[in-house]
Parts: C-alpha cells; structure tokens; sequence
C-alpha cells in the first residue's frame, strides 16, 4: 500500500515537472514569448486551486491536486522574473575607450560597454536610435527567450547574493598573490565593469609592478584568470579585437580557448592586428619580453 502512495506520488510530481518543462521547451524555442509562458503557468495555477476547492472531500484526489500546486507554484515564482524582460529586444555592443591599468604600464583592458534596448522594432531601428546618441556600435543583436532566461538566471543569482564573475576574479587574484594590493582594492571598488576579463591585464601589471617584467609597449589584454594563473576563456571577442583595431594597438593578447574564434573574426573583419594567445599568465610573461626585445 506504501508503495503504491510512493508510486503515485512519484508520478504525479513526474507529470507536473513534463507539463512545465514542455511549455519552457516552447518558450525556450522562440514559440511562445513571455507574456504567455507566465500565463500559462497562472492559468494551471488557477486551474488546480479551483480543483482543490472542488474535490476538497476527496482526500487522494485533494493530496495530489496539492503536490501539483506546490510544485508549480514554486516554479511559477522562479520564473516571474521574466516579465521583466518581456519589453527588451535588443543588445548593443559598444566602443569603450581601452584603459590602461597603471599610468605607462602599457597594459591595456578591452571591455565592451553593452546596451539593452527596450520595444525597438529592428536593428536599423536601433543603430539609428544609438547613432543619434553620438555611440559608437559594434555589434546589434536581436533579443532571443534564451538569451532572456539566461539574463533572469542571473538576475536571480545576483539578487541571492551569489558571486559575481567580477567578486569570483577578486578571488582568484587574491588567491594568486596570497593578498590584495590597494590598486586592486582600489579598481575593485571603483571600476564600473561586471565581467571578469580584465583579470589578465590586471594580474600582469601587478607581476610587472613587483619587477616581474618590464614593458614599454601599449599591448591590448583580455582574459579571464584562475587562483593558478591560468587563463580562461572571455565573451565577445570579435568586438574587442574591433575595439583594440579601431584604437591603434598592433598587438593584443587574448586567452587561447578564444583562439580559434579570433582567428575567424581577424580574417571577417580583414584586421592586422597581431593577436598571441596564452593559457598561463606566465606564457603572457613570455610573449611581452619576446615583444619588447623584438620592438626596442
């Protein structure tokens, strides 16, 4: 009999998980948008309330209707926050002016300044929207529902209190030096970027501030580091290497699980720069002393 109940119940949570996983397939595949997605799940929560009220007196028919509701209230909740993306159709990336981490260190982090845009109809829409504003635009792209889901997951973690990409390269920096210096604290506290790609140049400038190595060259740097020194994959990189262009740098570095894609958009965007991928900080190292011999 108990593992009849057992039975029972594992198939009823079983079904409820398919009937939401079907209509986030939906939504996931661009066939509903969010406005539906959500309303289905508040209809089907509706639908159970009024079921429960109706079969209030029979007591499986109640237990199972309960389990359902609970289960998908929960999941309702988690994906509430969707609506808050329902309006966004669009994310720019934009020109944002290289920074040198320390005054001629010659180290350089590339970043992208990006801009959602709300209600726009096109792309064109939007480049002549940005173009009135005097930006610089480097790529458009149209907002997809799994693009969206990313985005609220990780509004989500933020509103957890989870660990930002940014908090995690704290870490790791503070992990390979066994502490952190003022002008880390320093950029920490005040650089207004979210990511973590600036920990390559970041950790390089340190190693040549404790006299490591030196450099007298303007290289552009990007790259995402662990606690080892080991460097880590980075997000748009076809637009820094147009950043890195557009700003006259003839060298950048760049992580080498990115090297193939550079690779790519370097014949697409027809660009000289030279780019030299590195797994290791100490390769980093390596490439800008070979540099620095080459060009005195």
């Amino acid at each position: 009999m108990q593992n009849a109940k057992r039975f029972s119940t594992s198939l009823h949570f079983s079904l409820t998980l398919l009937f939401y996983l079907l209509f986030l397939f939906l939504y996931l595949q661009d066939v509903i948008d969010e406005i539906s997605y959500l309303a289905i799940l508040l209809i089907s929560l509706l639908i159970l309330s009024f079921s429960i009220v109706v079969f209030r007196k029979k007591h499986r028919i109640k237990r199972k209707m309960t389990i359902s509701l609970s289960i998908l209230l929960l999941l309702f909740c988690y994906e509430l926050p969707l609506i808050g993306f329902a309006s966004q159709t669009h994310i720019a990336d934009i020109y944002f002016e290289p920074r040198e981490t320390v005054e001629r260190s010659g180290i350089f982090i590339i970043s992208i300044e990006i801009e959602t845009l709300n209600n726009m109809e096109s792309k064109k829409a939007v480049q002549e929207q940005l173009t009135k504003e005097h930006k610089d635009v480097l790529t458009i792209i149209g907002l997809t529902n799994p693009m969206s889901y990313q985005n609220k997951n990780r509004t989500l973690l933020s509103w957890l209190g989870l660990k930002s990409p940014k908090e995690m390269m704290r870490e790791d920096l503070r992990e390979y030096f066994g502490k952190e210096e003022q002008r880390l604290t320093d950029y920490f506290n005040h650089d207004q970027a979210i990511g973590n790609s600036a920990g390559l140049a970041l950790l390089l400038t340190e190693l040549m501030i404790n006299g490591t190595f030196q450099n007298h060259l303007p290289i552009a740097v990007t790259g995402a580091i662990n606690g080892k020194g080991e460097v880590t994959a980075v997000g748009g990189i076809k637009e820094k290497i147009q950043i890195a262009e557009k700003s006259g740098f003839h060298f950048m570095i760049i992580p080498s699980e990115n090297s193939k894609e550079a690779e790519t958009f370097q014949k697409e965007l027809n660009t000289n720069i030279r780019i030299f991928d590195v797994n290791h900080v100490d390769e980093a190292v390596e490439q800008i002393n070979y540099l620095n011999e080459k060009y005195k």
